[in-house]
């Protein structure tokens, strides 16, 4: 019986060794394996990330891009003429009332604004600076109109920002309706002729007060 259990264990022994041969050359062979596929994995994940985010940053700079708009909604479309009226000056400069088709012959630019508007009272500065460099010499007009703040309040605002132009007084807000003002500020170019050539609904930056007046033939540095 001894020499077929040595057969026995040799053949046993003879399978172990496979294995471990086999173990090795797979173990081997996982090492040496490329992992392009996880490489390509990662790549993709961060394309798809990378795209993403693009997409994003495109859409918030569409929602916050300031309008300029041919046809403000409910608005006067630009190219339509500007509808007249007559207003008592409340704040500012001036004093009585502005009559807007008196004003034709120049450009006026309209800017709807309220005490109580943060935006508003950031832009005044600018449209205060200027007018004061080339409104002042007659280049443009400009009139400030309010619908709802007291006349004190709107003569006070005046005083505040040392306003050299005309703040007037809309009761009942007729003229803001016909007008299409659905937001604060609003702020309307318009030509030689009274019609309208741009129309600004956000809060105006100096870059922007030069479109509008180049539009109505201004051009300023």
């Amino acid at each position: 019986m001894a020499p077929k259990l040595t057969k026995e264990k040799e053949e046993q022994q003879t399978a172990r060794d496979q294995r471990q041969d086999l173990k090795a050359e797979l173990t081997q062979a996982l090492a040496k394996r490329p992992r392009k596929p996880y490489n390509r994995r990662r790549r993709i994940t961060f394309i798809v990330f990378a795209i993403v985010a693009i997409l994003a940053a495109l859409f918030s700079w569409l929602v916050f891009l300031p309008s300029s708009t041919d046809e403000p909604g409910g608005g006067i479309a630009v190219g339509a003429p500007a509808p007249d009226f007559t207003l008592p000056i409340y704040g500012g400069a001036g004093n009585s009332s502005i009559d807007l088709h008196a004003l034709r012959g120049h450009p006026v630019v309209i800017n709807f604004w309220s005490e109580s508007c943060p935006p508003c009272r950031l832009e005044v500065p600018l449209l205060q600076q200027v007018y004061a460099q080339f409104g002042a010499i007659g280049e443009f007009k400009l009139l400030g109109i309010n619908q709802a703040d007291p006349k004190d309040d709107i003569r006070a605002f005046g005083t505040q920002f040392r306003l050299t132009y005309p703040l007037l007084f809309d009761a009942g807000g007729r003229i803001n309706e016909t007008y299409g003002v659905t937001a604060i500020p609003t702020t309307y170019f318009i030509d030689s002729d009274g019609i309208v050539r741009t129309v600004f609904r956000t809060q105006m930056t100096t870059q922007m007060i030069q479109q509008g007046l180049a539009s109505v033939g201004i051009v300023i540095q």
